[in-house]
């Protein structure tokens, strides 16, 4: 009985692995720039399939999984074009742009999909890399100083690397509020947030100021 168990299951757990479509073919393209807009050449490149794990208590348990299968370098004028095998099961598709000096910070574009390709290309948005020496931590500490107010919403203002960016965003039950993130140093970040009252039931949009220096960490704690 558990060969014949088995022996059924079998085709299903194979069938959950990371699958393609050989003969047809998915086009990337995208740029790469410094700070200043500048061009950067021979600057890797890297693209990954995703896939999130699988299971049935009890009966069968695939693990997550990740596909490399592309990957190029930019070039004199910072673009780079990848062409994939069309993936058929899977989560994501992540495409990474890191420095091999590492003077730069690293780019990833997430969560991207089937539908965001026409004609079965795609062009990702300008990859813009940072100096790391001109970036400093920052540092967020919610403190819900009122029991009645309930945070819905978080963004930051300013001059941000954006280190992932979702090209689609992502399917959530519950807010994730980004309070740790690169930012450039000497300037000024806003924080614009919006909260509920459920005392009176009222939705306000509120901002803060912060200002980053020269160094290394900011430490901010928004009261709300």
């Amino acid at each position: 009985m558990k060969k014949i168990l088995l022996l059924v299951l079998m085709p299903l757990i194979l069938s959950c692995e990371i699958q393609y479509d050989g003969n047809t073919k998915l086009v990337i393209k995208g740029s790469v720039v410094n700070e200043n807009n500048i061009p950067l050449a021979n600057k890797e490149v890297n693209l990954y399939v995703s896939r999130e794990s699988i299971s049935i208590p009890f009966v069968f348990y695939v693990p997550s999984e990740n596909n490399y299968i592309g990957k190029t370098t930019t070039d004199a004028y910072g673009k780079y074009v990848m062409v994939i095998p069309q993936p058929k099961n899977f989560t994501e598709i992540v495409v990474e742009t890191n420095d091999d000096n590492n003077q730069l910070n690293g780019k990833q574009f997430r969560n991207i999909n089937f539908s965001n390709f026409t004609n079965y290309q795609i062009e990702l948005p300008i990859t813009k890399l940072y100096l790391k020496s001109t970036l400093t931590s920052l540092n967020v500490t919610l403190n819900n100083v009122n029991p009645n107010i309930e945070l819905l919403k978080l963004e930051y203002i300013g001059i941000i690397p954006n280190e992932i960016e979702f090209i689609n965003p992502l399917e959530n039950d519950y807010p994730n509020f980004a309070t740790y993130l690169n930012v450039v140093k000497n300037q000024t970040i806003t924080i614009k947030y919006t909260v509920f009252n459920n005392l009176n039931q009222t939705t306000s949009t509120l901002q803060q100021d912060i200002s980053i220096d020269n160094s290394n960490q900011v430490n901010y704690t928004l009261n709300y």
